[in-house]
């Protein structure tokens, strides 16, 4: 179950939010449960989590929420340069929390770097310019969660086609 919207903050933008939850019932092996959506790449997704490892973490229920406010230049624009080039705020942050249970990690060996939420949420977050040479955005990430893990980045730089006029 999803549930998406945005809604206007005068005089400094608008905020954008995906409420996400989900439940399986009895008991599944790994690879049939929510498998949390990663990115190893350096392209920015806004539906995954971009500092999270592919197949890092794995839940039967949960309820995760992603924000991201857009200042429409509220801040650069106040510099004579920026303004200029029409570059554009945001300020981002992803959460997740989850739950496995027993019976479901029973059912089949758990690989490795293959992770549950239970101890605590997993939380990135970022702040980015959108609108350079009109379709451009760069964001700056910063994983601030599950900094124990193997083979993790805690800070990321991630760009991406944004088209947005």
């Amino acid at each position: 179950m999803s549930v998406d919207d945005w809604f206007k903050v005068p005089p400094i933008g608008y905020t954008e939010y995906l409420l996400r939850a989900g439940k399986t019932w009895g008991s599944l092996p790994f690879p049939l449960l929510f498998l949390h959506q990663g990115n190893e790449t350096y392209t920015f997704d806004r539906y995954a989590y971009n500092m999270m490892n592919y197949i890092e973490f794995v839940s039967d229920e949960y309820v995760s929420l992603s924000v991201e406010h857009h200042f429409y230049g509220y801040f650069l624009n106040k510099i004579p340069l920026f303004r200029k080039l029409k570059w554009r705020e945001v300020i981002s942050g992803k959460m997740i929390v989850g739950n496995l249970a027993y019976d479901s990690q029973s059912v089949m060996k758990f690989p490795d770097n293959l992770y549950t939420l239970a101890q605590k949420p997993y939380v990135e977050v970022g702040v980015g310019i959108e609108n350079i040479l009109k379709i451009f955005r760069v964001d700056l990430l910063w994983r601030l969660t599950y900094l124990d893990h193997k083979n993790i980045e805690k800070i990321g730089v991630r760009g991406n086609f944004y088209f947005d006029f």
